[in-house]
Parts: structure tokens; C-alpha cells; sequence
């Protein structure tokens, strides 16, 4: 198994999102996971109307530790703009919306 197979199931990614790449970065004790959205129609995350993605914004999450490396997730999220609500962010399966850690990662530490 690859390592981007192996963070795609610990991350539950389904379509349409993917784990692009793993990268292990032994200086900062960090591993980096890349993981993109391939679909390019989106619904606007208020009203769910359909309608092409317009931009994209780079984010950074933070997640439980691999092997007592950091892991941080980095993706490009979506942004749609919506004629009713305005520019929207798309939400991702892996954390809250305007959050910078992870669901599990925000469940560990509450622990």
C-alpha cells in the first residue's frame, strides 16, 4: 500500500476528494498531506444550488500525529460564488468550517 492509499483511508476521503501526495519532512518532523478536490461543479454550501467552482483557497489543518511526526493536511478548498449568497467556501469532510485542526485532532485533544 502507498502511503497516499494508506492517509486516504485513515482520512476517510471519498470522491471527490483525494490524497494527492505524502510528503515526509524529517527536519521539521512533519509529514504533509496533499489532498485535492477533482470536481469542478459545487453546490453553494447555503442553498446547495449547482454552479462552477470560481476560485480556490489554500488551507492548512492540523492532524493527529503520525508515528510522532506532525501531520498537516493542505488543500486547495473550492470557492463558489453564489448570485443569492456570495462567495461561500465549500466544506471538507476532515474539519469544521474556518477551523484549523482536524475533527479527530479537535476530538484527541478534548480527550
Amino acid at each position: 500500500m502507498q502511503d497516499f492509499q494508506l492517509y486516504q483511508q485513515i482520512l476517510g476521503l471519498v470522491e471527490p476528494w483525494e490524497v494527492k501526495s505524502v510528503t515526509l519532512k524529517p527536519k521539521e518532523h512533519e509529514v504533509d498531506v496533499e489532498v485535492v478536490c477533482t470536481e469542478t461543479v459545487w453546490g453553494c454550501p447555503q442553498c446547495a444550488k449547482r454552479m462552477h467552482i470560481h476560485d480556490w483557497e489554500r488551507r492548512r489543518w492540523r492532524h493527529l500525529d503520525s508515528c510522532q511526526f506532525k501531520t498537516v493536511i493542505t488543500a486547495d478548498v473550492p470557492l463558489v460564488s453564489c448570485e443569492e449568497h456570495g462567495t461561500q467556501t465549500v466544506a471538507v469532510p476532515w474539519a469544521e468550517k474556518y477551523v484549523r485542526f482536524t475533527r479527530l485532532f479537535e476530538r484527541f485533544a478534548m480527550c
